[in-house]
């Protein structure tokens, strides 16, 4: 049997969903709102987040990780960039019945999975940009000693 702040979402999922897409695509830099692919790529991901988040049977994984591969590109910090599950707390406590602790309790799990997630995004980055110095200060060596 699916809780009620389950059945609450599922019921609102499309007035929800455009709601949610909304907010977060207005927070990304001008060049990638409404109409760009990134925008497109996000909110396609927003709704298979919102489905895992409403039926605990469906994972969350890939959602999750597409989206914040796209923010860890961002010129966000990272409050602004997970934001985005907070965002969806704010719309579904607005919905007619209460959700509960349980609900917040999932976002909660989905939030530290994105942080994680986020976070190793970030490190991939740094790590090519410290790799891409290396070969620069490498090949400038190699120049000077020719």
């Amino acid at each position: 049997m699916t809780r009620a702040w389950e059945q609450i979402i599922k019921e609102n999922r499309q007035a929800v969903l455009d709601r949610w897409t909304t907010s977060v695509i207005a927070m990304l830099p001008g060049s990638l709102n409404h109409g760009s692919l990134v925008a497109a790529a996000i909110a396609e991901e927003l709704g298979g987040l919102l489905d895992a988040v409403s039926d605990r049977s469906l994972s969350a994984t890939e959602p999750i990780v597409r989206i914040t591969r796209i923010l860890a590109v961002q010129d966000l910090p990272p409050s602004k960039a997970l934001s985005i599950l907070f965002g969806l707390k704010g719309l579904v406590d607005g919905l007619p019945a209460a959700c509960g602790e349980p609900f917040r309790d999932r976002l909660e799990e989905l939030t530290l999975q994105a942080f994680d997630s986020y976070m190793k995004h970030r490190e991939a980055i740094y790590q090519l940009k410290v790799d891409e110095g290396r070969r620069r200060m490498h090949m400038a060596l190699r120049r000077v000693e020719a």
